[in-house]
């Protein structure tokens, strides 16, 4: 006798259950095909961030960007260096703005060459550059002398804050654009955790430069610039 395939059912056409449970049993027609499970990279998953930096096309971006930070320690404490010994030495705070103007004027130049740079030799020549640069600016403030007049004073330390502007803004180009350069594919979302983690430290670490430089500068101007050149 043929199998009863459909059957009607309060005006409706429903599949006869026996034909369900063999085509279920034998075909396993209508079982959805099971989906593989993401990787967790969650704070207690199989790996975490851990995993995800360790992770070899992340290693530029962690390199880069801790050098990035650990140089917000050094900018902070030069800022706070200068406007101290300054500050002792009886500028007034107009003079002392005028030495930080050439600091922050340089950006607007850098910023444009930096990307240029990066452009053409990489990330990895602007970084090592703005970490020259740095330590040439706190070499130039070792020679501030306390016998000059005020006007060679603010020429000269406005000269020298000049080289600590365009080493921040160099630095700053590898800081901030190595992380879109890393970016791996099917990672954005670890990566974007890390990233998070990291750069959030970027203006705590430079408070922290400015609690460093007001410390050392209470014993000594020479012990500050030399522990801040040490440093970065």
């Amino acid at each position: 006798m043929p199998q009863i395939l459909f059957q009607e059912h309060d005006g409706e056409i429903h599949l006869n259950a026996s034909v369900e449970m063999i085509i279920d049993e034998e075909h396993d027609l209508f079982k959805p095909e099971p989906h593989p499970q993401p990787a967790d990279y969650s704070e207690g998953g199989r790996g975490g961030l851990c995993a995800c930096a360790s992770d070899k096309a992340l290693r530029p971006f962690v390199i880069i960007s801790s050098s990035y930070l650990l140089f917000t320690i050094t900018d902070g404490a030069i800022r706070m260096i200068v406007l101290l010994h300054a500050y002792n030495k009886g500028f007034s705070a107009l003079e002392v703005a005028i030495m930080f103007s050439l600091y922050e004027l340089a950006g607007v130049f850098t910023n444009l060459a930096a990307g240029l740079m990066g452009a053409r030799w990489g990330i990895k020549l602007t970084l090592i550059c703005g970490l020259v640069m740095q330590l040439f600016s706190y070499g130039l403030l070792f020679f501030w002398d306390d016998n000059w007049s005020k006007g060679e004073s603010i020429l000269f330390v406005t000269f020298a804050q000049m080289f600590g502007g365009i080493a921040k803004d160099l630095t700053k180009l590898g800081g901030k654009t190595v992380t879109k350069l890393v970016t791996p594919e099917g990672r954005s979302t670890q990566l974007f955790k890390l990233v998070s983690l990291i750069t959030g430290f970027k203006n705590s670490l430079k408070g922290v430069g400015y609690f460093a430089g007001s410390a050392l500068i209470t014993v000594s101007y020479e012990l500050a610039l030399a522990v801040m050149m040490v440093r970065n």
